[in-house]
């Protein structure tokens, strides 16, 4: 039995018209590779992100479907929007809970920094 290393990189930056094109192609490292690129490295554009990663949750393949949960996360991290109406009760049905935390964090930090306190508060082995 083997042991296999895996060698983090960053993706360069891509588009939505370069993760679609990938797909197309049934290249699928280079379409992940583009979906984190372009999540990223967008062009500014939050909307058609957001609207390419909730139609890629549909995907056929689970690699993709996961990262596009994944890259939901990172538009609200880099442009601090998201249509939360529609994103999050998509994401709550298939369980993607770190793509969740990820868009109250950067969404709503206020809200995570209070209920860090409150948590806290109850907490009384964390005062140490």
């Amino acid at each position: 039995m083997g042991h296999e290393h895996h060698v983090f990189h960053n993706p360069p930056p891509a588009t939505p018209a370069e993760v679609r094109a990938a797909l197309d192609r049934g290249e699928l490292s280079s379409a992940l590779d583009a979906m984190v690129g372009s999540a990223l490295y967008g062009d500014g554009n939050w909307k058609e992100l957001q609207e390419l990663y909730l139609g890629l949750l549909d995907h056929e393949d689970r690699q993709v479907r996961l990262l596009a949960a994944t890259c939901l996360g990172h538009v609200a991290r880099v442009y601090r929007r998201l249509d939360e109406d529609r994103v999050v009760p998509l994401l709550r049905r298939i369980g993607a809970t770190t793509a969740l935390e990820d868009i109250e964090t950067f969404l709503h930090p206020r809200r995570v920094r209070w209920r860090g306190r409150v948590w806290k508060v109850f907490r009384p082995w964390t005062w140490i």
